[in-house]
């Protein structure tokens, strides 16, 4: 075996040119491979925190139906035994009550719809970015009375400066007219454009006044470490609230399912470009091979005649179209792991109108992550020796069956 991994060595450099080039799409789409699925695993991660640590968190708690419906009449209470299951999750870390309605707020001659949220000031920063995303002004301030705070289109569309006091319209848990009037204290600067122009912010405890809804919440927003921790997270939860009725549990792609088809649709895109050019450098090796058999058939004969086996000489090609594949492939991984590894600490900003847009559509900031997962060099080394595997088993079988009275007298 020693003897035809030498000759096979030999045999890669008879033509310096032709393997060169070889090697060179080799590792041209090792290169774009690792990078491609870095950027995907990043960009999506990235998107799916954005997306979480705005609206859903990584997993909603809420009664059963709420959902779909997202109104008053679904309502789980926050009392001991939920509070104790959700301290005790280790998987969990933080955890944030909310009141969701809809309202009308009006200022002047200027009305507009909203979705209006009542939050722990205190908690709600442990779960998402909202207090961090303040534009001008104060998030929920202690000192002031019912404050409210409004996202920066919504705040231009009524024409409202810091300490208006904005008529908050809704229909309480009672079914009664609810009106208040409320300070507007901030502005929200959010990359989601429908977010910005309907999205009002008050107090939990002014919320449930306000609504009527004494000590109910609409849901809990929990925030996991990372989306990959939810399915644990579900799973740990779901065990401890099997006890009480009426509470299920949603990750954010039931909570947010446009998120999740596009990840879903941009990974399909991504998948069939990679395995159109993986079939490229397929076929490149497969060329290489093949044409290197075709030029030494007499060898091969000749080689036959002298008897050796043929089972050898198939081993033989196969060594070379494999160290061909490796040579590129550890060329290719040496050459993208510093570019990935470097892009990991500079991500890439998006500038231009055009691209602010098209991340905004995902509730996204304008920015391109890059994330190397511990599956990705694997995974990239793994595939390209796979369609080399495949590659080479045409070229060295017909090495193998090379016949050697036809080599012979062609001498």
């Amino acid at each position: 075996m020693r003897t035809v991994l030498r000759l096979a060595w030999r045999n890669v450099w008879r033509n310096p040119r032709r393997t060169g080039l070889t090697v060179a799409a080799t590792v041209f789409a090792v290169f774009l491979v690792v990078v491609f699925v870095a950027m995907a695993d990043g960009t999506h991660t990235k998107m799916i925190e954005d997306s979480v640590r705005i609206q859903s968190g990584h997993v909603q708690v809420a009664a059963r139906g709420y959902l779909e419906n997202r109104t008053l009449e679904y309502f789980i209470e926050l009392d001991g035994p939920l509070e104790a299951a959700l301290s005790a999750a280790p998987a969990i870390e933080a955890w944030a009550p909310r009141v969701n309605s809809a309202a009308l707020l009006s200022l002047e001659s200027s009305t507009q719809g909203v979705i209006l949220i009542g939050v722990d000031p205190e908690r709600e920063p442990s779960v998402s970015t909202l207090s961090d995303r303040i534009e001008i002004g104060e998030f929920l301030p202690a000192t002031a009375t019912r404050p409210i705070v409004l996202g920066e289109q919504l705040a231009r569309n009524l024409g409202a400066v810091l300490g208006d006091e904005i008529l908050v319209y809704s229909m309480a848990y009672t079914l009664e007219n609810a009106y208040d009037l409320f300070v507007f204290t901030g502005t929200l600067s959010l990359p989601d454009a429908s977010l910005e122009r309907g999205l009002a912010i008050v107090r939990l405890s002014d919320a449930q006044e306000f609504l009527a809804y004494g000590d109910r919440v609409s849901e809990v927003a929990l925030r996991a470490g990372s989306a990959r921790d939810v399915p644990a997270l579900t799973a740990d939860l779901g065990a401890r609230l099997a006890g009480i009725s009426g509470v299920v549990l949603h990750p954010w792609n039931e909570v947010m399912p446009e998120v999740e088809q596009f990840i879903i649709v941009d990974d399909a895109g991504m998948y069939v470009m990679l395995v159109i050019l993986v079939i490229v450098v397929g076929f490149g090796i497969l060329n290489t091979i093949l044409m290197s058999v075709l030029e030494r058939q007499q060898e091969f004969g000749a080689m036959l005649a002298l008897g050796l086996r043929p089972l050898r000489i198939f081993a033989m090609v196969y060594a070379e179209s494999m160290m061909l594949a490796m040579i590129g492939l550890i060329a290719g991984l040496a050459l993208a792991l510093p570019t990935v590894l470097w892009f990991v600490g500079h991500p890439i900003p998006l500038s231009g109108d055009g691209m602010e847009a098209a991340a905004a559509l995902v509730g996204m900031e304008p920015i391109v992550v890059f994330e190397l997962r511990e599956t990705t060099l694997p995974g990239a080394a793994l595939t390209i020796l796979g369609v080399a595997a495949l590659a080479a088993l045409y070229p060295a079988v017909k090495a193998g069956r090379a016949r050697p009275i036809e080599a012979l007298r062609s001498l």
